[in-house]
């Protein structure tokens, strides 16, 4: 008999073919822990606590301007206070993903339907100018507004005024014959991204407008511009092409693994996918969610590895629309009905609904187990958990099953307490779990508790084949 370890660790890689992989992680995080006794967890996605109730319609998108929060859910533009006290301020024409960008003197908001508009902190205003034109996107720079445009116009805003157009401020995107999707700021460069490729601009200082194409720099991919997010380091999108890519201003690089972007190309449509970046615990993540799809996906720039997020207990897309750091909190918006609630570490349900955390393990083998042998017995499965304090009263229970035929076909359920109040660590165990040649192992958790999984291993030996 052996004790080994087993690869608990890991993200969501499903493949085309399940033998080759299977791997689920959903509503946990892969975390490296270099320093600790153990080098890897996997961390539960904080749940949702309620902040501010908005109105029952869908939210379109978040703000900052004026150190307060802004954010639209139906054709209503709200100030969240920091004490969430909600005030209306205005309507906002349209139905799809809005842009709110902080423009120093004013917010400004575009929706892809009307011209833009903008927020003083009193007055809400609509472009009249006649060189304003529809736009999806907005980016603050040097003082700048800048828009997409229509036929490859790339708009600048005259200094410190959203609204207003001089025609000798637009540039046409020529590298290529495209439309410009959307536009955003960069350490201190402005990128047009268009259907089929990206082109950065610097600011050379002059000329109308102070701008010039970076060359040699043009990236012959096509974004779609509502998953354009930005992060300390990064610029994050999903191209035309169903790939995912990261981009350090000059370089980009594809990061959607071959599962990922499988997954991706079985959705019946992309348009409506949306991005964000957000950063807690000093690690960067992007947040990928596909409402058609009805899949979240979340990259973790420090592991490199995708898992799921997803509401409920069957799956699907999460709850998250938009999200801003504020207050002293990290806010998001609910894509139904354009509540706020913070994401916090100390809340288990997602604003009291379950939360069901999942981590189903690749296919183990006599070969990936270091035995010699064509099969394997296992005597008895431990899974380490340390649910700290969070274990107020009672017990929580692990829900575990096996699968022998590579995720096709699941075992009857097998439910394990995890101890009562007051244990900081528990070792949940199965014994007598049977022979197989390839096994994967699928272990499930509903209970609104702190499920930090730190590791597996098990008693095995070699079967007589």
């Amino acid at each position: 008999m052996s004790i080994v370890d087993l690869p608990i660790f890991g993200p969501s890689h499903t493949n085309r073919s399940l033998r080759v992989g299977a791997q689920v992680t959903r509503n946990f995080y892969p975390e490296l822990n270099e320093l600790s006794g153990e080098p890897t967890s996997l961390m539960p996605f904080p749940g949702l606590k309620s902040f501010a109730n908005v109105s029952p319609s869908s939210n379109r998108g978040m703000g900052i301007f004026g150190n307060e929060l802004y954010t639209i859910s139906g054709t209503t533009l709200y100030k969240v206070a920091s004490d969430a006290t909600v005030t209306s301020i205005g309507t906002i024409a349209g139905t799809d993903r809005c842009v709110l960008t902080d423009a120093g003197l004013e917010l400004v908001i575009t929706n892809g339907f009307t011209k833009p508009y903008s927020y003083d902190g009193t007055t809400l205003t609509q472009g009249v100018n006649t060189n304003l034109t529809t736009s999806k996107y907005s980016a603050y720079i040097n003082s700048r507004v800048v828009y997409d445009g229509l036929g490859g116009q790339l708009i600048f805003a005259d200094l410190n005024d959203a609204l207003s157009i001089d025609s000798a401020n637009i540039l046409v995107t020529e590298a290529r014959p495209d439309d410009v999707e959307g536009v955003w700021s960069f350490r201190n460069n402005v990128y047009a991204g268009g259907d089929k490729s990206i082109q950065p601009y610097w600011n050379s200082g002059s000329g109308n407008p102070p701008y010039d194409p970076i060359l040699n720099a043009i990236q012959d991919v096509g974004i779609h511009s509502s998953t354009v997010a930005t992060s300390r380091d990064y610029t994050y999108l999903l191209g035309r092409d169903k790939n995912v890519y990261q981009y350090d201003g000059l370089t980009l690089r594809p990061i959607g693994n071959p599962a990922v972007c499988q997954s991706i190309s079985t959705y019946t449509s992309v348009s409506d996918a949306y991005g964000m970046c957000f950063s807690f615990d000093s690690l960067d993540f992007y947040l990928l969610s596909f409402p058609t799809g009805n899949e979240t996906w979340l990259f973790s720039d420090n592991t490199k590895l995708w898992t799921n997020l997803a509401y409920g207990t069957e799956g699907g897309q999460h709850l998250i629309s938009d999200y801003q750091f504020i207050y002293g909190k990290h806010l998001v918006s609910d894509r139904r009905n354009g509540n706020i609630y913070e994401l916090d570490f100390d809340t288990y349900t997602d604003n009291g609904d379950v939360i069901q955390r999942q981590r189903d393990t690749i296919s183990l083998s006599a070969k990936n187990l270091g035995l010699t042998g064509r099969s394997v017995v296992m005597n008895s499965l431990e899974l380490l958990i340390e649910p700290g304090a969070s274990l107020v009263s009672g017990s929580a229970t692990v829900i575990m099953q096996y699968s022998d035929d590579n995720g096709r076909s699941w075992s009857s359920e097998l439910w394990s307490s995890i101890g009562q109040q007051g244990d900081y660590e528990y070792r949940v165990r199965w014994f007598q779990l049977g022979r197989f040649r390839n096994r994967m192992i699928r272990f499930r958790m509903t209970d609104p508790i702190n499920w930090v999984i730190v590791g597996a291993r098990a008693d095995v030996e070699v079967g007589i084949d």
